[in-house]
Formats: structure tokens, C-alpha cells, sequence
């Protein structure tokens, strides 16, 4: 569904400023979701799940409070709750549970920046 839902970000008017695709081992993964441990039930599972093939990291831009209108746009990361209050969300559409939700988002404006750093230097110059 990557293409749906890349189709589906950039209909609801964000621009993508950068793109690549790649395959996280399970430590990179742990790195990236670090700031979900003890935070997240799922972990574990989450990072299993990013690691499990590969992975689509978008940064994007768009007009005014983009961060705040991304994230109504993917919808709340438990399923079953966004297919009941935000039922055109990504997740709602494309997303089977909390772990396997189909797109990751971050909670915190300051942490897009440093998430966007992570894959687009850091994983980029590995």
C-alpha cells in the first residue's frame, strides 16, 4: 500500500522533500524507537515490525501547521480506535493493529527534525 498512501499524503497537500527506502536491522530500529521504551507496551513488537522489510522514509514539508495536520491525517496509531473517529485516516484505511498501524508519525514537533536527521544523515552516510 506504499504508493496509496504516499498518494494519499501528497493529495492532502504535503510536499515531499526527501525519500529513500531502506532496511533497518533490529539495533537500528531500537535506535530509532528508543524514545518508545518504557513509554510503549508494544516496543518490542514495534521495532520487530520496522525491521521486518523495508521502510519508507518521507520528510515532508506543507503549509502552516503541517506537523498537527499530518498527524489527524494518519490518525491515531491504535486501529481500531482511529477506524471509529477518524475512519478516512491512513490508518484507519491501510493500518491491521498497533504494532502493524502502517505509518509512523512522531508525537513531538522537535522530534520530526531529529527523526529526518536519523534517516536522511545519519543511515545515509552509513
Amino acid at each position: 500500500n506504499a504508493g496509496k498512501i504516499i498518494m494519499e499524503i501528497t493529495k492532502a497537500g504535503f510536499k515531499i522533500s526527501g525519500a529513500m527506502m531502506t532496511d533497518l536491522s533490529m539495533e537500528t530500529a531500537t535506535e530509532f524507537y528508543e524514545v518508545y521504551r518504557g513509554v510503549a507496551d508494544e516496543f518490542i513488537d514495534l521495532c520487530k515490525e520496522l525491521c521486518s522489510g523495508s521502510v519508507i522514509a518521507l520528510e515532508l514539508s506543507g503549509e502552516g501547521d503541517y506537523f498537527t495536520r499530518f498527524r489527524e491525517l494518519c490518525g491515531p496509531r491504535d486501529v481500531p480506535v482511529a477506524k471509529i473517529i477518524r475512519p478516512e485516516s491512513i490508518r484507519a484505511k491501510y493500518g491491521i493493529n498497533i504494532v502493524q498501524n502502517a505509518v509512523h508519525c512522531t508525537d513531538i514537533p522537535d522530534d520530526a527534525e531529529l527523526e529526518c536527521e536519523y534517516f536522511f544523515t545519519l543511515l545515509a552516510n552509513e
